[in-house]
């Protein structure tokens, strides 16, 4: 089980891959949108590459200003497909039974996105799939940002696509909720849900007869199944043994030009204590002051090789309070100064 501490909430790099598809049906350029959102649009789609549930939506906000829909979540869920959720919506797929994919997507869906959790509650022959943000009452360490009404449309249409693609038929919901107000669209969601649909609820849910979640599924294949666990288990060891460094390298990077960073900043930027942040970098064998040299002697690299910035100014970029601390860092690094690096790599 993957720790949420003092991590700030993200989803999979998929996500904003589906939002880029959603735009190009309104023939909406999708690179300005992104950059205003701060989300890379060409990111390969790893674990390690994640976005901030932040970004996301700020992204969700931008798109939905410039397509004019509101229900931009439904229509992302109506293009979605298992592979936006690497192995585990394969997994989904190969499963038994919808009852039983749908719990192995539960168990796993932290690698999907750490802001929100989902619930199973049996209630007479209903299954209601609660969809809602972790209380940061009980998860304080995690920064939560209240998700977007269409991050919770796609969060709540993308079941009921799943349960149809899995069973290779409808499979009719028989109850959708969701926190904010749909006044003003009702016949949109229920036309989408073919189902009763109820706004200002106190939790997003969707409801199924749980009868209709246990028959075979044609796509049912046990081999498929193990292998698609197998890379699930290899996603989530990924997150978390590699999750804090890559964080930290993303916010030295960010913090050198102005100074650089002690432990103490960094710790704060992750909403941790500096000894959690020491045991859980130790932890991934690359301790602070090891990521920080890396980070700095990688940039200086780049920027004695691929630009033409003064060496003073390099110095000041990558954190150094003088010119000659850096370069005589460097030369303790590589055994060469940083001019003399320029001139043979130039």
């Amino acid at each position: 089980m993957i720790s949420n501490d003092s991590m700030t909430a993200t989803t999979l790099s998929t996500i904003p891959k589906l939002i880029s598809q959603v735009l190009s049906i309104y023939e909406v350029a999708p690179e300005k949108i992104f950059h205003q959102a701060g989300v890379e649009l060409n990111s390969t789609a790893t674990v390690e590459n994640r976005v901030s549930m932040e970004r996301m939506g700020k992204l969700w906000e931008l798109a939905v200003s410039k397509t004019k829909n509101e229900q931009l979540g439904l229509v992302a869920a109506s293009l979605f497909q298992p592979a936006y959720l690497k192995g585990i919506g394969l997994a989904w797929m190969a499963s038994a039974n919808l009852e039983e994919g749908l719990r192995r997507f539960v168990s796993n869906s932290q690698l999907i996105n750490t802001a929100m959790k989902i619930e199973l509650i049996e209630k007479d022959d209903q299954l209601i799939i609660q969809y809602q943000p972790k209380s940061q009452l009980n998860d304080q360490a995690v920064k939560i940002t209240k998700p977007h009404p269409c991050a919770l449309q796609l969060g709540i249409g993308f079941f009921l696509k799943m349960f149809r693609m899995a069973a290779s038929k409808n499979i009719p919901a028989t109850g959708v909720y969701f926190t904010f107000s749909i006044d003003d669209s009702k016949s949109s969601y229920e036309e989408y849900f073919q189902c009763p649909v109820h706004g200002s609820c106190e939790s997003n849910a969707i409801s199924f007869s749980k009868s209709l979640l246990n028959e075979l599924l044609p796509t049912h294949d046990p081999e498929l199944v193990t292998l698609n666990e197998s890379a699930i288990n290899k996603y989530l060891n990924a997150m978390q043994n590699g999750e804090t460094s890559t964080k930290v390298i993303k916010i030295i990077t960010e913090l050198l030009p102005i100074g650089c960073p002690s432990e103490e900043v960094i710790a704060h930027k992750l909403f941790m204590s500096k000894r959690t942040l020491q045991r859980k970098l130790n932890k991934e064998g690359q301790p602070y002051s090891s990521l920080l040299n890396t980070v700095r002697f990688t940039l200086a690299k780049q920027h004695l090789t691929m630009t033409k910035m003064a060496i003073t100014e390099i110095a000041y970029q990558l954190g150094y309070s003088s010119p000659s601390t850096f370069a005589r860092a460097f030369k303790n690094k590589l055994d060469i100064s940083p001019a003399e690096y320029r001139n043979n790599n130039m």
